[in-house]
């Protein structure tokens, strides 16, 4: 979840607040199922951080970040590489933030726990509701698609998660690799899911949320090659912590750079506070099993 290393403070309290979150959501779901008991009396400071699950060692991202918070605008540029602690062998991430002329590291290689690369279906999430199959209109096609809703209930806050997915029963959709935050986890979404409806409610949070496909091939030049980026729009409303939020944001995926997003433009405000921002990456190297690997500069170009 590169977009995480790469917001200011103020913006990540602002996206955690979608979903009533005030840590860092994290990507790993690998033992959970959709009721889940969350024991909050555990000890997390030994806690390995989790994501980046689709990069191997030498994968590296650079982006920019032009925010904007309450009318005061700043920038940030910094570079996530992952890599490997020669003591352990396991996987870590290094971050460095750009200051004056070059990028400086930020602290000690943090560790990453180990990439859990299951799919949504592999993870045995069990259906709550099963509704009627429904058509979805994407960039003027229409899909069949089943509708099924999954609950993701917390206990250690009392918040409760829904979530419903429209999935194409073709069986010929295969999007980028992208998912979505829950209880503080990331949980991958199939790749035939076209729309996605999201819904919280706990004692400080009542949230609405729609996940829609804004454009199947959306170009972005990378160098001398395009990227065909999937784009999704967010609009979700509610109360916060007992504040007004609204939340608008579009991300762009693409397979080149799996799991991560290539651009992401947000606008919030929940209560007196308003925030937007576009994150944008400047360059990556995807390494790849074998020796490949996959390295662009992201230039943007018809952007919807």
């Amino acid at each position: 979840m590169f977009w995480k290393l790469i917001l200011s403070f103020t913006l990540l309290l602002a996206i955690s607040a979608v979903a009533g979150e005030i840590s860092t959501p994290s990507p790993a779901v690998a033992s959970q199922t959709a009721d889940e008991k969350v024991d909050a009396a555990k000890p997390q400071a030994a806690k390995k951080q989790e994501g980046y699950r689709y990069l191997e060692h030498g994968s590296w991202i650079v982006s920019e970040a032009n925010i904007r918070s309450n009318g005061t605008p700043a920038t940030l540029k910094r570079k996530i590489v992952v890599t490997t602690q020669p003591s352990t062998g396991q996987r870590a991430l290094e971050e460095s933030r750009w200051l004056g002329n070059a990028f400086e590291l930020t602290g000690p290689a943090i560790a990453l726990a180990d990439a859990d690369r299951r799919g949504f279906d592999e993870l045995g999430f069990k259906p709550h509701d099963s509704q009627a199959d429904a058509v979805v209109n994407v960039a003027h096609k229409k899909y069949l698609c089943t509708v099924t809703t999954y609950v993701f209930r917390s206990e250690a806050d009392g918040r409760s998660t829904e979530l419903t997915l429209w999935r194409d029963k073709s069986g010929e959709t295969r999007l980028p690799p992208r998912s979505i935050s829950i209880n503080n986890k990331e949980v991958p979404l199939p790749q035939d899911a076209l729309q996605a409806d999201i819904s919280v409610e706990g004692p400080k949070v009542s949230t609405r949320g729609e996940r829609r496909i804004v454009a199947m091939a959306s170009p972005l030049r990378v160098n001398n090659q395009t990227c065909t980026c999937l784009v999704e729009s967010t609009r979700t409303h509610g109360t916060s912590n007992d504040k007004p939020m609204q939340l608008t944001l579009r991300e762009w995926f693409c397979h080149e750079l799996p799991g991560e997003r290539l651009r992401m433009v947000t606008a919030m405000s929940v209560g007196a506070m308003q925030v937007e921002s576009d994150v944008t990456v400047v360059d990556f190297h995807v390494a790849r099993e074998g020796g490949e690997s996959t390295a662009a500069s992201a230039v943007r170009v018809g952007a919807e």
